[in-house]
């Protein structure tokens, strides 16, 4: 009898060791990023473009390297380079990220604070640490930058909507006083009841189904009153009728106004909108445009901009004629990525039929 009480006991201790280690407050951790293990369905990759921003920023004095996260030496730009030049490495192109957080869990709930980054590289010489920078100081420019993304991301994410999205593949380095070198499966365990059980992620960033879409309008000769050819027609006689505007938009790199005074013809037009999806709903807003004159193009011209010029088709606006689509277009980028015009209809038909994370493998097995 005394034998089943002491083992039901150990069994209460056992299991109050087990919660108290999934319930804690403030815990530092030290979570990593490998630029070859971020996968394109994860929209982008902090790997491949934080860097480079971070060292731009640092070698312009406007966000300070520190030594360590105890922040007790500065490294300044000039001895950046020389940590560089002597090891052969590149912060820019580096291809490990480090983000220091801190943990809270409870029962129910997981939150996370992102309180700095470090960056490490490898070389001949072995493993090279180019310090760390406060998340506070480069707040600034996370917030305001936007990281590009693949097909499969959102339009215009910044980049410390991106860190907060954890839409990244990581691994649990450090928490506390561990390292995890004796025991590397428990690291495992902790971020999995952390980030990947029952329990709500709190303060994580989730991405609007948004896309940014361009497109190409051109003349459609099959059909005579087809709305696209209308939109290049009246974009060419606004222009005509007002070279002033033409020049100023970028003619003049092409034209003389003094002395070609000859009319110029619209061959294209590239459209950038903001696609958001509700359901299966897709609705649009223009948001800049391109234009070709002779084959030349333009500079780009904010939507904004453009309908200033109220151009009419057929008694609709130029926002109405683009937002109905029901002209020929083909697209040709979407978000950062160029796409094929033999693929162009396949991604269409993804962003109309299919999940907007899954675009890319929509395509792929559609093809194969």
């Amino acid at each position: 009898m005394l034998k089943h009480i002491l083992y039901i006991v150990l069994l209460l201790l056992s299991a109050e060791q087990v919660q108290a280690a999934k319930l804690y407050t403030e815990v530092p951790a030290l979570i990593h990023l490998a630029k070859s293990e971020q996968e394109d369905t994860n929209g982008f990759n902090l790997v491949e473009y934080l860097p480079n921003l971070i060292y731009k920023k640092i070698n312009e004095g406007k966000i300070t390297l520190w030594d360590s996260p105890k922040k007790q030496i500065a490294i300044y730009p000039e001895a950046l380079k020389n940590i560089e030049t002597s090891n052969n490495v590149s912060f820019a192109r580096t291809q490990n990220l480090f983000i220091n957080e801190l943990w809270t869990s409870s029962r129910r709930k997981t939150e996370f604070v992102i309180v700095g980054l470090s960056f490490l590289s490898e070389s001949a010489k072995g493993k090279i640490s180019f310090g760390y920078i406060d998340l506070q100081e480069a707040l600034p420019f996370l917030s305001t930058e936007f990281i590009p993304c693949n097909v499969n991301g959102p339009a215009q994410l910044t980049y410390i909507n991106a860190l907060y999205s954890r839409r990244y593949n990581f691994n649990l380095l450090q928490f506390g006083v561990r390292d995890f070198t004796v025991n590397p499966a428990s690291s495992f365990s902790i971020k999995k009841d952390a980030f990947y059980s029952k329990k709500k992620v709190q303060g994580i960033y989730k991405f609007p189904v948004t896309k940014m879409v361009t497109y190409v309008i051109e003349k459609n000769v099959s059909e005579v009153n087809d709305p696209g050819t209308d939109c290049l027609k009246s974009v060419e006689k606004y222009l005509n009728d007002n070279k002033e505007v033409l020049f100023n938009i970028g003619g003049d790199k092409y034209f003389d106004y003094q002395k070609n005074l000859f009319d110029v013809t619209i061959t294209r037009i590239e459209v950038t909108e903001i696609w958001e999806k509700k359901g299966n709903v897709i609705s649009y807003k223009p948001y800049q445009i391109r234009i070709f004159a002779n084959n030349k193009p333009l500079n780009i011209i904010s939507f904004e901009d453009i309908a200033k010029w109220q151009l009419l088709i057929n008694f609709k606006t130029l926002e109405d004629v683009l937002i109905e689509k029901t002209f020929q277009y083909s697209i040709y980028k979407i978000n950062r990525d160029l796409i094929a015009y033999t693929e162009a209809a396949l991604y269409l038909k993804a962003l109309r039929d299919y999940k907007w994370t899954q675009v890319s493998n929509y395509v792929k097995y559609s093809k194969d």
